[in-house]
Order: C-alpha cells, then structure tokens, then sequence
C-alpha cells in the first residue's frame, strides 16, 4: 500500500473501492482524521489516522477508569477502546506506519 505519497499529478487516478470509478487526489473529499491509501493494484481507501486511533483509544482508557465498577459507562469505554484499537490495526495493516508521539 502506499499511504498519502502516491503521484498526484492529473494523470493519476485510482480506482475506489465502493464506486469503482477512477479518481484523482483532486476528487478526494476525507472528513478529518482520515487519510488515503492505495493498493499496489491502484485501488484507493481510506483508514482512520493512527494518531486519531491512539487518542480515542486514551479517552477510554479515562473513561474506564473513572467508571463505576460493572456499569453500563465501564462497558461503553471498553466498547470505544476497542473500536478504536480496530481501526488502528486497520491503518497499520494499510501501511500507515505507527505514530511517534511525544509524551
């Protein structure tokens, strides 16, 4: 995959994956946090960015802990680290390489 490095050129243009149209990086329209991948076949995705991932994936991790005890909100922050640590794999299995955050 290559992430947010492919040519983009105006002769560039990649297929998506929902519409099967060709695209170019002019037609991209990523609501924040998202970022663009392409497959070595020139199919075009998006993943959620890895350092959006790891902040949803902290705000449960404070939501857990300042939940009560076998609550519905200790579930809730479960249930949201987890999705959160799932669309993390998804970008590192994209190629998104893992962030370098400063503490």
């Amino acid at each position: 995959m290559t992430v947010n490095s492919a040519p983009t050129t105006p002769a560039s243009a990649y297929r998506c994956l929902e519409c099967r149209r060709e695209l170019t990086a002019e037609d991209l329209e990523l609501d924040p946090g998202e970022i663009w991948v392409v497959s070595r076949t020139g199919i075009l995705g998006f993943v959620i960015d890895p350092v959006e991932s790891i902040r949803e994936m902290s705000i449960a991790t404070d939501a857990y802990l300042g939940a009560e005890g076998d609550s519905l909100d200790e579930l809730e922050a479960l249930r949201s680290f987890h999705d959160a640590a799932f669309r993390l794999q998804g970008a590192l299995r994209a190629g998104v390489p893992y962030p370098i955050m400063e503490t």
